[in-house]
């Protein structure tokens, strides 16, 4: 007769493996702050011109960065130990400290936020995890300097 409470076990164990290794995805990133931030240095060599927070960790398979330093575009995907709510402020007070200017922010179950900087935009988008942390997907492209025209009828 098979042992069910020690196969029950088993799985359990199996599963809850399983789980912890998908939520730990991700290459490890050094902290960036601002310059005014004496506690970490800039020692994310690839993008100097974002706040890194603590902690994070970046979703290689889901980003993708064209260029380096300042001049990078692309998207970038972040997972935080950090609430939404704690990695949204975070952005919405550094972001400025980096050059970067706010033009609108919505916090929300997925929240948004979006800054300029000379002739690029970056759109940030923080969604919290289930259990602890958060997801942070930034985009930077050069800004839009002509208008869209509609495609609709008048």
């Amino acid at each position: 007769m098979v042992n069910i409470r020690g196969w029950l076990r088993f799985t359990l164990l199996l599963v809850f493996l399983v789980v912890l290794t998908a939520c730990s995805r991700g290459e490890a990133l050094e902290p960036t702050m601002s310059a005014t931030d004496n506690k970490t240095a800039k020692s994310f060599s690839l993008l100097t011109d974002i706040p890194i927070p603590p902690g994070a960790k970046l979703d290689v398979e889901r980003s993708l960065v064209l260029g380096d330093l300042d001049r990078w575009t692309g998207r970038i995907i972040l997972n935080v130990d950090q609430s939404a709510t704690k990695a949204f402020g975070l952005y919405q007070s550094e972001m400025p400290n980096f050059g970067w200017q706010p033009v609108m922010s919505v916090q929300a179950g997925v929240s948004v936020l979006t800054f300029t900087r000379g002739e690029r935009a970056a759109t940030i988008q923080i969604e919290g995890h289930t259990i602890s942390g958060s997801t942070v997907s930034i985009t930077v492209a050069p800004r839009q300097t002509t208008p869209v025209t509609g495609t609709g009828s008048s």
